[in-house]
């Protein structure tokens, strides 16, 4: 049987556990099933991070083995919560989903929240029933778009590397205007840049800048996942700042990331994108990029699921 535990930190073997499961789903997957922000907190010791933990208690370990992680972190003053199973239990993933977000919103509503989020990779009508069962709407759907690289296309701007410490506050001034309308890339500090500049896959080369007037006009950062076979090339984030609108830089922008990949020889490149985003997907389009997977955002209200209200569980606080 099941049972949940609820945490604010995870010690080294706990971690060790979840980090094996995340590997073991992206072995089947072909994916990682979370994002970069669940890694990042995942290591970390943040009191805004709430952990649910699914243990199978029928082992000889003790402490039982982990079998799936509910994680949520605060961005913006907005809780984000992503799952992970393992592929074994993906025929009970209603059951067992439904346990750790219950247990998450019970821990949520603890500390005075009102809403939340479920970020759930390739979702399936299983993450639809779940999130309707706890009054979740789909609120915003990424598209993964990807495409074969070189491009063969041209471009015309010059960029440099990005230089830590160097270009931190204009980057993020000019990240902050950009996506003002999307509160989770928009209000990234500079603790939030300095984790992504600490990570293993940072490359400062790949992290473009354009400039004009003596300004930062435009960025596109780039990210090489190494352990894809073969290894895949992302346009991690690109921006125009507004003033520089109406330019044809984002194209350019994308261009000159692109072909930075191809020169590393990495064959194919990919990026996300808000699938109501007309206009970049339009433009994503021309380039030669297709959808390839789509990703999706359930938001609503924290309460405890009418549904699954009297389900049994059995939970442990860590």
């Amino acid at each position: 049987m099941q049972s949940v535990e609820v945490t604010a930190r995870l010690d080294a073997s706990r971690t060790s556990a979840v980090q094996v499961l995340i590997a073991d789903c992206e072995a089947i997957d072909g994916f990682r099933p979370v994002s970069d922000q669940f890694w990042i907190d995942l290591a970390g010791d943040d009191h805004d991070v709430v952990r649910v933990l699914l243990i199978d208690r029928h082992h000889p370990d003790d402490r039982g083995i982990v079998q799936g992680c509910a994680q949520a972190g605060l961005t913006a003053g907005s809780w984000t919560v992503e799952t992970v199973l393992h592929p074994a239990l993906r025929p009970q993933l209603a059951q067992l989903a439904t346990m750790m977000l219950r247990a998450m919103s019970d821990a949520l509503r603890h500390r005075n929240s009102a809403e939340w989020s479920w970020l759930v990779f390739a979702p399936t009508p299983a993450h639809d029933a779940v999130a309707a069962a706890f009054a979740l709407s789909p609120t915003r759907r990424l598209y993964q778009m990807t495409r074969p690289l070189p491009t063969g296309l041209t471009f015309d701007i010059t960029t440099r590397a990005f230089v830590p410490g160097q270009d931190d506050e204009a980057w993020l001034r000019v990240n902050q205007r950009a996506f003002a309308w999307n509160p989770e890339q928009g209000g990234w500090t500079l603790d939030s840049l300095r984790a992504r500049i600490a990570e293993p896959w940072f490359d400062p080369n790949g992290f473009l800048l354009h400039e004009r007037d003596d300004r930062l006009a435009g960025f596109c950062w780039t990210k090489v996942h190494a352990d894809n076979t073969p290894p895949l090339g992302e346009i991690y984030v690109i921006a125009v700042d507004p003033d520089f609108h109406g330019l044809g830089l984002g194209r350019q922008l994308t261009l000159a990331g692109l072909e930075h990949l191809a020169r590393l020889g990495i064959t194919h490149g990919m990026l996300f994108v808000d699938a109501d985003n007309t206009a970049a997907v339009g433009l994503y389009d021309k380039l030669g990029f297709s959808v390839h997977r789509t990703d999706c955002v359930y938001h609503g209200r924290i309460g405890r699921s009418d549904t699954d209200a009297n389900a049994p569980t059995s939970r442990r606080p860590a």
